[in-house]
């Protein structure tokens, strides 16, 4: 009997092992190796002019004025674009770099750094001249370059990389500090074709466990289209635990939000694995992402209206984000078409943030109009979100439901990194700007409470939303007159 579970699991471990690497296109074995050095190309071979300290180079012994003529396969002839093109391509295995030293000829062995390491390096140096930061830059964190650089220097991948170094940048507790993963950088923040399923997962402890639950769907996803419910247990991915799953990736957001989103290929089909109840069996769908998917044409899919007793309606639209004016548009016309007859309104603001000018076009157009108004906010409003949800606050018509929001409104920059990676950081002027619009509360850390407290209870809901439907029923008691504003 043992000898059979043994043969068992051991069969399980290789099926899995097989599984994560047809997967690993997602994630691939890193390549690219960054030395420390400053180079400048000669007649005889690569001259180095300066040796970075603490990088792969000075721990091996090359040395200022030494000059490069091999690189494991690499050998100089008069093209130094050549040499960086070798170490763009190379793994960082050990290899033996030969220099020319006051006439001889030494043969260094050097174990390269990832090339990460140069974003681990370069993060720390943006952190470090942003005055937000320097009082937490006490006597641990003096230490930031030499854990970022050890956090990579200890990964076995890019995507493992990544949140280490997130989790390193979320001591400061910032927000708008993150690292961004190329895919995400190309795909959520409209670089890249934006083929992606539209789904946002949250890692919770739910009864001991990490488990991932989605948190949210864009309309018109290919997530939602695929049957699949917010408060859903994603459990595997293409037969591959979600856990060991190369698709998964930060979602942008601070690490201590653990927010995930799936990595997909256009037109590709993926098998996912859910659970819609604690006890119940496990599900799977098909997921494929066939058209590209954009916040503004979720927005214009999420407009519907909602009956209120027998003769009056709601507006309702989730407004994913304020990236772009087009957004704010689209709720113009809404307003002025869609909802022209609706008795009251309830606009969704759970997600992400956008940009200042935008929220102001939104602001004056809610205030402006006087139906009765429910803004939807939860612990994952964020950024412009709250500012806006804050600033309508107070107002006769308007009502805030749900959570106190994530207290994350400090204006952000993005600084390019290696292989299209970014990281998101804060403005070192921090919110001195936006302060005369959020009525001169400080939101960062804090957020904007709602009048109505009412708790979403993501884990196992099967769609049920807690939050949309408080909305309703306040709405239609306001409408009927059941409820006196005070």
């Amino acid at each position: 009997m043992r000898l059979h579970a043994l043969i068992i699991l051991c069969l399980f471990i290789k099926g899995a092992h097989a599984k994560e690497s047809q997967e690993s296109r997602f994630n691939p074995t890193p390549k690219g190796c960054y030395l420390g050095i400053i180079i400048e190309e000669t007649k005889q071979g690569i001259l180095v002019e300066e040796v970075v300290p603490g990088g792969a180079a000075e721990i091996s012994g090359i040395q200022t004025d030494d000059i490069i003529v091999r690189y494991g396969s690499w050998r100089f002839n008069n093209n130094e674009d050549s040499f960086q093109k070798h170490l763009r391509e190379s793994d960082n295995s050990k290899t033996i770099i030969q220099v020319l030293r006051d006439g001889s000829e030494l043969d260094i062995q050097i174990k390269p750094d990832p090339i990460l390491v140069r974003d681990a390096k370069e993060i720390a140096r943006l952190i470090k001249r942003n005055r937000l930061f320097r009082d937490q830059l006490n006597l641990e964190q003096s230490k930031l370059e030499t854990d970022l650089v050890e956090a990579v220097r200890a990964s076995s991948s890019n995507e493992q990389a990544y949140r280490k170094l997130n989790q390193i940048v979320d001591r400061f507790n910032l927000s708008h500090t993150a690292v961004i993963t190329p895919w995400v950088a190309k795909n959520i923040f409209g670089e890249g074709d934006k083929f992606h399923l539209g789904l946002y997962l949250q890692k919770i402890k739910h009864e001991g466990k990490n488990k991932y639950f989605i948190r949210s769907m864009m309309h018109g996803s290919a997530a939602r289209e695929a049957g699949l419910l917010i408060g859903d247990e994603i459990t595997s991915l293409n037969q591959l635990n979600i856990k060991l799953s190369p698709r998964l990736t930060l979602a942008g957001y601070e690490h201590r939000r653990q927010m995930y989103t799936i990595k997909i290929d256009k037109n590709e089909a993926v098998s996912i694995e859910f659970k819609r109840t604690k006890e119940g069996k496990k599900r799977t769908v098909i997921a494929t992402a066939s058209q590209p998917l954009s916040a503004k044409k979720s927005i214009s899919k999420s407009i519907r209206l909602f009956p209120l007793g027998s003769e009056n309606v709601a507006g309702y639209i989730h407004l994913w984000n304020f990236m772009s004016r087009e957004n704010a548009t689209i709720l113009k016309e809404a307003l002025q078409n869609n909802f022209s007859k609706a008795s009251g309104l309830v606009i969704d603001l759970r997600g992400r943030g956008g940009k200042v000018d935008v929220i102001r076009i939104i602001a004056k157009m809610l205030s402006d109009q006087r139906k009765p108004t429910i803004l939807i906010i939860d612990q994952e409003s964020r950024s412009a979100k709250e500012m806006l949800a804050h600033r309508l606050k107070g107002l006769p018509h308007i009502t805030l439901v749900g959570e106190t929001t994530a207290g994350a409104v400090l204006p952000a920059t993005l600084e390019n990194l290696n292989a299209d990676a970014k990281l998101m950081i804060p403005s070192q002027r921090g919110d001195s700007q936006i302060l005369p619009f959020m009525k001169n509360t400080r939101l960062e850390g804090r957020g904007a409470f709602p009048d109505i407290n009412v708790q979403s209870n993501l884990p196992f809901s099967a769609g049920k939303d807690a939050i949309l439907l408080k909305s309703i029923e306040i709405l239609k008691k306001e409408i009927l007159g059941k409820i006196l504003r005070l």
